[in-house]
């Protein structure tokens, strides 16, 4: 018995989005047993009457990790058809699990390729269920139907998951639901056994199994096992649960799988239920926009027109909502370009974000406003965000919206508002504001986390505590927990509170320096130091500097109060922004920090280092480079700044290990860190100055590529036609030569010889790391590398750009297709029918070996989509390409057909 996944898409198309998606996770939940396929064991082992370990395709310390995203995933997934809010349904969770059914797909031994196919099938079609509530609730995915392909994959991978099973069974159930969707709700269909027959004896036998490897894992994944069997026996569902259970904050996600569960627990058997009722509104943009003006107004404060100091640094202040038990604290952050890097340490998630542009004085306002909208999505990821346009009744502010809202998802809407005739002519504006303002907060509120009555008891004592003091003794908070009952280990120890509440801000404390007795419990105490340091601008700053400025000028909260930095307290301002990577000791005089962020703007004079023959390596950032990157780079490689030689945007370095010498800048404007290496060592010193940029970045949600400068010597065509120094996306250079080929044709249609490219840029470790060895290099493989090459045909495309199996570098080149075909300014027909074209290019790379043909598919296909962004696409170029598409696809035969049927389709609209 087969599923046709088209066949179950064209049944799908017609049926509501909550349908579609409750289909597909019941799919996917009835094969989550299948997770404990045993692997094949040796003879061996069979003598010693061993047992398999559990989840064995997995890493041993990322077993839990991945679990616990799976499992997260059906609750998403679930979450979406019952709640319909996917404000915290991150793509993170479908991401998370997809990088499981990898690990299992990478890690598996080919002599147990049954096994670990099972459990990576499994594992996808979870996946799939996450991307399909993705898609559902995303109008721009919606549009594309995206979400019905999402769900047919979902059903499609469980019914391949299941030949490791009874598949026939698994079919016939996955057949009954689907008639099911014409007569029962989406909600209705959730809550039905998952099993209407009995379930086959071999599932059982893995539900077992599953059982005992989760317990296994000793993470408290048994609140997911009853959970489970609720699923199962068709038990209802308790939507409120599972909306705390989907917003579990990344601060608490932070400390792992067994924290998570014991709190999904406590959850659970309504042991935590005190809200924290503490919720934080980050007023940003630039300098005099009206930031200051807009809480003023909150407040009930006349604003007069041309009054009012910029705000120098961060302003805090408290706020009731209305109507709730929940206070607000409103941050005003300083609009100075100086201060943006800054604003890292203190930007958070679960936040709600109100972006001030000032209607006069925005120029490019869209562009401006995009600026800060990466700030948001870089710190607080999908955080909610209000635009309001101060000053309307000066000008109109001219955002592109519809754009806008297209590429940050998290925009609540556009308020035009006039801060000083708020209660008069623009009163409707504001209300309007104010009502949607405290709608989000409260949103925002009931979003947080839960604690038990001992932790919040341990929480409103240290509120109790910071308005007397600004630090609490380790020995105080001891007492405290001994008070309150908490534990001294395990997954609600002490220290994991404490690790908690640094995360939300409720005190401060930093494990890496153990010197230090005593925690900040006034983390606005912290705050104001640190920017009252920043705001004197001075690049270099002295024990003695930070003394007098600290003791002498007068530092009050947003109560009043005035801030006290006694002699012995201002040391600990020093090694709080050491940690925070915001400066660094001079090499001769400790006592003395650097702040890179305030060195001068200028490049260094006549800087020893000739760029000619350097290797060269750049990060391209696509929309924003946050100001963060080069300071931190500084402040981490500052034992290696050659003679000070070193100014705010770029440093000389020179390697205390390798025998190399590095120059690193970055370009604002370009969005480009750039990074040019010489000497014997150049290789090896570029390998760790990059890993020590992608650890920066990879905090960051970015948008941003790697480029590699190709050697002259690499060349094998005349060099003669080199008219200037190319470059190549670095990741496309690994995947060709991942795939066993030798040479790489540039941009300009030069061919380059790939293992001298990379002989030259990458140390041999890093090679063997992204998967280059000698095999590519014409050697036989190794052991490792023939389970690979086995390996290839059980490997599994799981969606949303992701691939496991055939050609890489056309997986690579579709995905790119995917995201310039939806900012394509063809026809819907047309850019309908190339999502088409690109869908099946897509399957049939997902079923096809590598090969050529696939990537020239992708190549021609790729030709289109970008033709069709142009103002005058070229019908030549379209000529061109719809020929080799159609030359290509007749070569595969039959399973390309089609791809040769949507050709015809779209010929004439694109040729007439």
């Amino acid at each position: 018995m087969q599923l046709d996944r088209d066949e179950i898409r064209a049944r799908l198309k017609k049926m509501p989005r909550d349908k579609c998606v409750a289909f597909a996770v019941r799919s996917a939940l009835r094969v989550l047993p299948l997770l404990a396929t045993p692997k094949k064991k040796s003879l061996l082992k069979v003598v010693l009457g061993q047992r398999n370990e559990a989840f064995w395709y997995w890493k041993q310390e990322d077993r839990s990790k991945y679990l616990l995203s799976v499992l997260r995933d059906y609750g998403f997934s679930i979450g979406y058809v019952l709640i319909k809010d996917y404000a915290n349904a991150n793509a993170f969770a479908a991401a998370a699990a997809r990088a499981a059914a990898y690990a299992a797909a990478a890690d598996a031994a080919a002599d147990a390729a049954a096994a670990a196919a099972a459990a990576a099938y499994a594992v996808a079609a979870a996946a799939y269920a996450a991307a399909a509530a993705y898609a559902a609730a995303d109008d721009g995915y919606a549009a594309y139907t995206a979400y019905t392909a999402y769900t047919a994959y979902a059903a499609v991978y469980a019914a391949r998951a299941a030949a490791f099973a009874d598949r026939d069974t698994l079919i016939q159930q996955i057949n009954q639901d689907l008639a099911r969707l014409q007569e029962a709700s989406a909600a209705e269909l959730l809550t039905l056994p998952l099993w209407t027959v009995s379930a086959p004896k071999d599932w059982l036998q893995r539900l077992d199994q599953f059982k005992q490897a989760a317990k296994s894992l000793n993470a408290g994944f048994e609140v997911w096992l009853d959970w489970y069997d609720d699923r199962l026996q068709g038990r209802g569902l308790d939507a409120k649960l599972l909306q705390y259970w989907n917003n579990v904050s990344s601060e608490l996600l932070s400390q792992g799988p067994a924290a998570v569960n014991a709190y999904l627990k406590d959850v659970a058997d309504k042991k935590a239920d005190r809200p924290l009722n503490r919720v934080r509104a980050i007023f940003i943009g630039y300098g005099e926009a009206g930031k200051t003006s807009l809480i003023r107004v909150l407040n009930n404060e006349p604003v007069v027109e041309g009054k009012g100091d910029m705000t120098a640094g961060i302003d805090i202040s408290d706020w009731p909502v209305p109507d709730s038990d929940i206070k607000a604290h409103f941050w005003d952050f300083g609009g100075q370009v100086m201060a943006h890097a800054t604003h890292q340490f203190f930007l958070r998630e679960r936040c709600l974000y109100v972006l001030v542009l000032n209607a006069r004085s925005e120029i490019n306002s869209t562009e401006q406003a995009e600026y800060w909208l990466e700030h948001v999505k870089s710190f607080g990821k999908d955080a909610r965000v209000m635009i309001v346009g101060n000053k309307a009744d000066k000008a109109g502010l001219n955002l592109d919206m519809s754009y806008l809202k297209g590429k940050y998802p998290g925009i609540v809407d556009y308020f035009p508002l006039s801060c000083t005739q708020a209660q008069t002519k623009y009163k409707a504006e504001f209300d309007r504001f104010h009502r949607e303002f405290c709608r989000h907060l409260q949103a925002v509120g009931t979003h947080q986390m839960l604690f038990t009555p001992e932790q919040f008891g341990v929480l409103e004592e240290l509120r109790a505590m910071a308005l007397q003091s600004a630090f609490l003794k380790h020995d105080d908070f001891i007492a405290l927990c001994e008070k309150y009952h908490i534990a001294t280990d395990g997954p609600k120890s002490r220290e994991q509170l404490l690790n908690l509440l640094d995360k939300l801000g409720v005190v401060i404390y930093f494990p890496q320096l153990p010197c230090l007795g005593e925690y900040v419990l006034n983390p606005r105490w912290l705050t104001h130091g640190v920017y009252t340091l920043m705001y004197e601008r001075r690049p270099t700053l002295t024990e003695r500097d930070v003394v007098d400025i600290l003791r002498n000028k007068p530092i009050k909260d947003e109560s009043g109060r005035e801030l006290d930095y006694p002699l012995d307290k201002c040391r600990f301002i020093m090694d709080a922004m050491r940690e925070f990577k915001l400066c660094y000791p001079l090499p001769y005089d400790l006592k003395t920090l650097v702040i890179p962020e305030l060195l001068a703007t200028d490049q260094a004079q006549n800087i020893p280092f000739k760029k000619s023959g350097a290797l060269v390596f750049e990060f391209v950032f696509r929309g924003f480079l946050p100001r963060n990157i080069m300071p931190e780079l500084i402040v981490n490689r500052h034992e290696d700044i050659v003679n000070q030689i070193v100014w705010q945007r770029g440093a000389l370095l020179r390697s205390k290990q390798y025998r190399a010498e590095a120059l690193v800048q970055v370009d604002y404007h370009e969005r480009v860190l750039s990074i040019w290496v010489q000497g014997r060592d150049a290789k090896d010193y570029l390998s760790l100055l990059n890993d020590e940029v992608l650890k920066i970045i990879g905090r960051l949600n970015l948008d941003y590529k790697e480029w590699i400068a190709l050697p002259l010597s690499a060349c094998i065509d005349d060099k003669a036609l080199i008219r200037s120094e190319e470059k190549a996306p670095y990741r496309l250079v690994l995947a060709n030569a991942r795939e066993g080929r030798q040479e790489y044709i540039a941009e300009s249609g030069l061919k380059y010889k790939l293992n001298e490219i990379l002989g030259l840029v990458l140390p041999e470790a890093v090679q063997l790391k992204e998967g280059i060895s000698n095999y590519f290099y014409g050697g036989k493989p190794n052991l490792n590398q023939k389970s690979e090459v086995e390996m290839v045909n059980q490997r599994i495309h799981i969606g949303n750009g992701n691939h496991i199996g055939g050609s890489i570098v056309a997986a690579e080149k579709i995905e790119n297709s995917f995201n310039e075909l939806h900012e394509s300014k063809a026809e819907p027909e047309v850019k309908q029918l190339l999502e088409r074209l690109l869908t099946e290019i897509k399957d049939l790379n997902a079923k096809v070996p590598a090969s050529p043909v696939i990537a020239d598919l992708s190549e021609e296909a790729a030709t289109l989509v970008s033709e069709s962004n142009r103002e005058a696409p070229r019908k030549r170029w379209y000529e061109t390409s719809l020929s080799g598409i159609e030359e290509a696809a007749k070569s595969l035969g039959a399973i390309a057909e089609p791809v040769l049927a949507i050709v015809k389709e779209i010929g004439p609209l694109l040729l007439g």
